[in-house]
């Protein structure tokens, strides 16, 4: 595969156009407050302590995308933001980086409390899970692989900036750390080098187009947030390959659930410019995040959790998007 061609895997796939679009740590967080129902531009400025510049541009780029739609209550002067049913769909991924976070990158509240899913309208409990298609198996990483098609193309990559100064202290069950760790496009980059097994500095280099500066400093930082361990192949030059750890590897199921959505809502879902396969079969991969109970799609609007103390249960409603 020459140059071009691995550029346009790395940066054309239907996980690199989603994160692209929301793979950034200030979409991640809007998307997560409007998650649990904030609406309003001053509430996110507010709880996020986002800048108003960044986030009158992020909520412009998501509303012209589809994933946020703007109108004005009844008796009130000011716009208000809710989630499409493309947005509402993004909680798939939410939930998948959330599991994560909580297992590789916990806050404290996150070390005290369990989090457990439960469906508002029968009570049932959910363990979201991706599956290979709504209904189906889960997907085994080593049983994965892919068709180019006819629409890779390489992409130029987007003009966002890795997350940096303060932010507001409000403190969720999810989603709270991960985005300094992998709130990043070209930190996704990286992570999509390794699953497609690319593991030397020249190699990513070539693939991802970025300049040796800023690929240095991320693999340093996915280094020193365990997400990479560096094995020396040169005996006499400090030469590293870079192989996922076990949070590194563990990062699979929030690359399907985004490739799952990126099919659905930014690609032609019958002819993606990438389609994943299983390698003993040959069968089309069509991620969802569902419930492993039922193996139904996970919905949004039906979605509550609970917070779980050893020692004794607290209710919480979440995800109040209607």
């Amino acid at each position: 595969m020459d140059e071009q061609d691995i550029r346009a895997l790395i940066t054309g796939n239907p996980t690199a156009l989603a994160h692209a679009v929301v793979g950034d740590a200030w979409s991640q967080l809007i998307l997560r407050e409007a998650f649990y129902g904030v609406r309003r531009f001053t509430d996110w400025h507010s709880h996020l302590g986002v800048p108003r510049s960044v986030l009158s541009q992020r909520l412009e780029r998501l509303q012209t995308i589809g994933i946020f739609k703007t109108f004005v209550p009844e008796g009130k002067k000011r716009a208000e933001y809710i989630l499409t049913p493309m947005g509402l769909d993004l909680i798939g991924v939410a939930l998948m980086q959330g599991q994560w976070e909580h297992k590789h990158a916990p806050t404290p509240m996150q070390r005290r409390y369990s989090l457990q899913f439960y469906d508002a309208k029968t009570g049932s409990q959910i363990e979201p899970v991706v599956l290979d298609s709504a209904g189906g198996e889960p997907i085994a990483s080593d049983n994965v692989d892919y068709r180019p098609g006819s629409g890779l193309i390489t992409r130029d990559p987007p003009p966002q900036r890795r997350l940096s100064g303060p932010r507001a202290s409000t403190e969720r069950p999810m989603i709270e750390r991960s985005v300094e760790i992998i709130g990043d496009y070209w930190a996704w980059s990286i992570v999509g080098c390794a699953f497609f097994r690319m593991r030397r500095f020249d190699e990513m280099l070539e693939a991802t187009g970025m300049a040796p500066n800023i690929l240095s400093d991320r693999l340093n930082r996915l280094t020193e947030q365990g997400i990479f361990h560096r094995d020396q192949y040169h005996a006499n030059r400090l030469r590293y390959d870079y192989r996922l750890t076990k949070a590194g590897l563990d990062l699979h199921p929030i690359v399907m659930a985004m490739h799952g959505w990126s099919e659905r809502w930014l690609c032609n879902f019958d002819n993606p410019p990438l389609m994943l396969v299983a390698r003993d079969s040959g069968r089309r991969i069509t991620p969802v995040v569902c419930a492993q109970e039922t193996g139904k799609p996970v919905s949004a609007k039906r979605l509550r959790w609970r917070l779980e103390a050893p020692s004794r249960g607290k209710s919480r409603t979440v995800f109040n998007t209607a």
